[in-house]
């Protein structure tokens, strides 16, 4: 059943490596047995983590994210805490799956760059691994006999198999018999192999995770446990592993070394120490030119008027808005702010920035917040006016039944041309002298 799942991926990975190897033979390597299948081995690797980029871009996307709705997250899981029954538990699935939506978060994205890579790997292992029978002329497939997997037949396979790894045939495993040196080399290579994975794994955890504020927490635990189980089933499983299959791991690993590092730099987690350090240094660069820049805008404010909405004060801003935008851009400072903030709200969330210390990155996520405020602040403005004009609609109504109430009197004094507001005045004036009267009489 395993080897029917596998068996259209193997072909895939056949074809993709045999054409890789011609293109190598068309730029000028020898054709036959030789380094060129080894190089095309080291680019499938290349191919195939550059196809998966955008998955592990969206994986650091999501985590990011995840770290962001972790306050949320916690205070559902803490209203539906010591809750077991059925509806309860519906109830917490279905507010965390909102939540997800509303930042379009996915919890699976963490997985996703792993499960698109296994099927190629023992894709790569069973291409490899069918070599020696192809070469041998003994390959079969769900029990019949054949002479090719995809574009790989007989003399490709021979050719593959005499090709060599410092003296170790693609296709041989530590046990087939290559000497002490041919031990060695795979020993070598087994070795780097996961001393890479084992220091891009620390340099993640150590660099790229936020210190844990309980290090006997469960999932801090098990963090710890694969860094060290994992090199540890690599060192076991390799010794099952082909010559090209151990290639094609260490390419790997080396570019999960370099995807590590170029993550820290560049997209560090929120809370981690790289995202602390990250922080600080976009800060001092903005703040090196934003804070003379914004002396000099306060300077120009200062001699126009008060009113945000005078021609000059508008001109002002603009003209500010479109330098600072320029150079926000280049110190990559999200700029997409909602199409209802005027020029001038934007260069005072600019303003701002080169004021204050920085808490993180104003990234897209940063931005997320920025909308949400003034989403909320949009919404407080329409419910103050909608408050007002019920109000307003309320004394009308009063002013309009005091009238009615006042009878002849008031419409002689609706003659005489007084405004509704010195009308109801004089009302109230009445009816207060009226509620006198009576205690008097009382």
């Amino acid at each position: 059943m395993f080897d029917k799942m596998i068996h259209p991926f193997a072909v895939a990975v056949a074809w993709v490596w045999a054409q890789i190897h011609d293109l190598l033979v068309l730029v000028g390597m020898a054709d036959g047995p030789g380094v060129a299948w080894v190089i095309s081995i080291i680019l499938l690797t290349i191919i195939v983590r550059l196809l998966i980029l955008p998955l592990f871009l969206r994986q650091i996307r999501s985590s990011r994210a995840m770290q962001a709705i972790q306050p949320e997250l916690q205070r559902i899981q803490a209203k539906y805490k010591g809750k077991k029954d059925q509806a309860s538990q519906m109830k917490q699935s279905e507010e965390m799956q909102a939540l997800y939506k509303k930042h379009k978060v996915s919890p699976m994205a963490s997985c996703l760059p792993l499960l698109v890579q296994m099927p190629v790997l023992f894709a790569m292992y069973r291409a490899i691994y069918a070599v020696k029978d192809l070469a041998a002329g003994t390959y079969s497939y769900g029990g019949i006999e054949t002479d090719h997997l995809g574009p790989i037949n007989q003399a490709t396979a021979a050719d593959i198999n005499e090709s060599t790894v410092m003296g170790v045939p693609l296709s041989h495993t530590i046990t087939s018999g290559d000497g002490p040196m041919g031990v060695a080399v795979f020993v070598v290579l087994i070795i780097a192999m996961v001393a890479l994975q084992f220091y891009s794994m620390r340099l993640s955890m150590t660099k790229n995770m936020p210190p844990a504020a309980d290090p006997n927490n469960p999932m801090v635990q098990s963090q710890k446990t694969m860094l060290y189980v994992m090199p540890a089933m690599f060192i076991f499983s390799g010794a099952f592993f082909q010559m090209g299959v151990i290639v094609y791991m260490l390419t790997g690993s080396v570019w999960a070394l370099a995807q590590s590092l170029w993550t820290i730099k560049v997209i560090p987690t929120p809370g981690s120490p790289a995202h602390t350090e990250l922080v600080e240094k976009r800060q001092a660069a903005y703040h090196e030119w934003a804070k003379p820049f914004f002396a000099d805008y306060d300077a120009k404010r200062a001699q126009l008027p008060t009113d945000s909405s005078d021609p000059q004060v508008v001109a002002l801003n603009e003209a500010t808005l479109a330098e600072v935008q320029r150079q926000a851009k280049a110190q990559k400072v999200a700029s997409d702010f909602p199409e209802s903030m005027t020029a001038g709200d934007k260069v005072s969330v600019y303003r701002n920035l080169s004021a204050q210390e920085w808490t993180t990155l104003p990234d897209e996520q940063w931005m997320q917040g920025v909308r949400e405020a003034t989403e909320k602040a949009e919404a407080r403005r329409a419910q103050q006016a909608k408050r007002e004009q019920a109000q307003k609609q309320s004394r009308q109504r009063r002013i309009a039944q005091g009238q009615a109430k006042d009878g002849a009197s008031g419409a002689q004094l609706d003659h005489e041309g007084l405004s509704p507001e010195e009308l109801e005045r004089r009302r109230q004036e009445r009816r207060k002298a009226r509620r006198q009267s009576k205690k008097k009489r009382r």
